[in-house]
């Protein structure tokens, strides 16, 4: 389960619930570029490299905090795919208590740990073809890098609120969520960009956010 997937997954199953159709649009130059792949790249000379353009799948998540509560509610388990030398999804959001599985789909191991919480994540090889699973106590941000391979980075985000969406590629998100009133915050480029208040009081609250270009975002804590 991948991407935008993982917002169904996080708002799924509430009671009486309105949506939230929103997308968060980015300034084009601080998009992100496709991360290194950690293969060789031989150019022929002849034909001009194709720039690839970044997706906003996997580098923005959308969270609603405040609202009701979910009681009871199992917190989901979230898979992460190491395929190609590289995290895919690159950031991910799940509440806490969550279990983040992270897949080996390439032929070599991988040893992932926390960067700034190796007490909650620390070093451990992952053979190909197996599966570490992960379980994420703690609210906050934690960098994911990896031993064997130091290009590989990614974001785990767990928050205290149920309430959270990765885009997809366009930049549009959905969630389920009860009648109240929410700070939404956007997470991107390494800390949250965007902090504004939402009141939710119709079945459907249509949402457009634009994140301001240049602005100074509030880092991962230990960065």
């Amino acid at each position: 389960m991948r991407g935008a997937a993982l917002g169904i997954l996080l708002a799924g199953g509430v009671a009486h619930a309105n949506t939230v159709r929103g997308s968060i649009a980015v300034p084009e130059a601080s998009r992100v570029a496709e991360p290194p792949s950690g293969h060789w790249r031989v150019e022929n000379g002849v034909l001009p490299v194709a720039v690839r353009a970044p997706e906003l799948r996997g580098e923005i998540v959308v969270v609603l905090e405040g609202g009701a509560r979910k009681e009871g509610a199992e917190p989901p388990s979230v898979t992460v795919e190491l395929r190609g030398l590289k995290l895919d999804p690159r950031v991910i959001v799940a509440p806490m208590g969550a279990t983040i599985e992270f897949k080996n789909q390439d032929r070599v191991p991988h040893t992932l740990y926390a960067d700034n919480a190796t007490s909650v994540m620390a070093p451990q090889p992952t053979p190909a073809g197996q599966t570490r699973a992960q379980k994420f106590a703690a609210a906050g941000e934690y960098r994911i890098r990896d031993q064997d391979y130091p290009h590989i980075d990614g974001t785990v985000v767990i928050t205290q609120t149920p309430y959270a969406a990765a885009v997809d590629e366009k930049g549009n998100f959905k969630l389920d969520v009860p009648e109240g009133k929410y700070t939404l915050r956007v997470w991107y480029r390494g800390g949250w960009a965007v902090t504004q208040p939402l009141e939710v009081a119709g079945r459907t609250t249509e949402i457009a956010v634009q994140v301001p270009p240049q602005k100074r975002v509030e880092k991962a804590r230990g960065e």
